[in-house]
């Protein structure tokens, strides 16, 4: 994809609705501040005929609500195996942060906070030792999950998920000894380091 296409993408996307809004809730909202619900990504399967990828289309509206429809030609081949993503994840986190994917769930850090991309309502969460670690116990669908993932970054070592009969079970590892809170806000579960 052109660097222009991916301009003209992003800038569609985070168009404001209001535009006397100030500007600072577009696309400038710190981490610490309230998530917006941006779009993060949608994964297409095609079916196990499909080897070239010929054309992307998008619709999208704009400050007027106006639709309107950008396509861009790919021709290159697929592996139909894997499913195609169209993210726009910068938007939350910036061009410099990282994602970390643990199961079906996002996970990142932005200065003490750590945040967890999920709907399921947290059931309860608690503190274990050595090593020092966050446990959340959280709400789960159908899908069972069981997966490790190294983070190596300031506060975290690595993040677990474990499915349960009925809850999800992640396990933080921090680097040291933390107060924490934790609130849900939009589809993120945020936790506040202290």
């Amino acid at each position: 994809m052109s660097k222009w296409w991916v301009s003209l993408l992003l800038m569609a996307l985070v168009a404001r609705e209001n535009p006397f809004e100030p500007s600072r809730n577009v696309g400038q909202t710190a981490l610490g501040d309230e998530v917006p619900d941006y779009f993060r990504y949608v994964n297409v399967n095609l079916p196990s005929t499909a080897r070239i990828l010929t054309k992307v289309t998008l619709t999208y509206k704009t400050l007027d609500a106006s639709t309107h429809t950008e396509s861009v030609d790919v021709n290159q081949r697929i592996d139909w195996h894997y499913p195609i993503k169209v993210t726009q994840q910068a938007a939350i986190l910036g061009k410099q942060g990282k994602i970390f994917r643990v199961g079906a769930f996002d996970f990142w850090i932005h200065e003490n906070k750590l945040y967890l991309h999920t709907a399921h309502k947290i059931q309860r969460s608690f503190v274990l030792i050595n090593p020092y670690r966050i446990v959340l116990d959280t709400d789960r669908d159908e899908q069972d999950f069981r997966q490790k993932v190294q983070v190596d970054e300031k506060y975290v070592n690595n993040i677990a998920i474990e499915t349960h009969d009925n809850f999800y079970r992640f396990s933080i590892v921090l680097d040291g000894q933390y107060q924490y809170k934790i609130e849900q806000k939009n589809d993120y579960l945020v936790i506040d380091l202290h």
